[in-house]
């Protein structure tokens, strides 16, 4: 009866193991997706808006370079200003930074919560204290 009882547990083991595994791997493979997606091509600011109010200009000419190691540019002519992005597949967020950007790029320092998004689009939020922030990204 022992034997069973240890035989049952193994498999159980086993198959616990197997599931983790399966959705450890599923998971990087999401991920995998989401980064590819947003390092292949330039990405520019479609629609932006704080409380409602649109300033979606402030953002015309710049086109965002996401890359794999976690950095973003953010090229104007011949300026580029370099930030931080970090996505999460889980949480579906994704968070940027640009500390030495002017205050258009500084609008962009926050964690964003995906609202929608599709192979050439994201839209996301960003609820503070007093204000809301929605912006729609497009490939270029």
């Amino acid at each position: 009866m022992k034997n069973i009882q240890r035989y049952f547990l193994m498999i159980f083991f086993i198959g616990s193991f197997s599931c983790e595994k399966a959705k450890e791997i599923a998971n990087q493979q999401a991920e995998d997706i989401v980064i590819t997606l947003m390092t292949s091509g330039r990405w520019v600011v479609d629609q932006f808006s704080v409380s409602g109010t649109d300033v979606k200009t402030e953002f015309d000419g710049y086109e965002f370079q996401f890359l794999k190691d976690g950095t973003v540019d953010a090229i104007k002519g011949t300026t580029t200003v370099k930030g931080t992005w970090k996505a999460n597949q889980t949480l579906m967020t994704i968070e940027s930074s640009f500390i030495s950007g002017n205050d258009t790029l500084k609008k962009l320092n926050y964690t964003w919560f995906i609202t929608k998004s599709g192979l050439t689009f994201v839209e996301a939020k960003v609820i503070q204290t007093g204000y809301t922030s929605n912006m729609r990204l497009v490939k270029k």
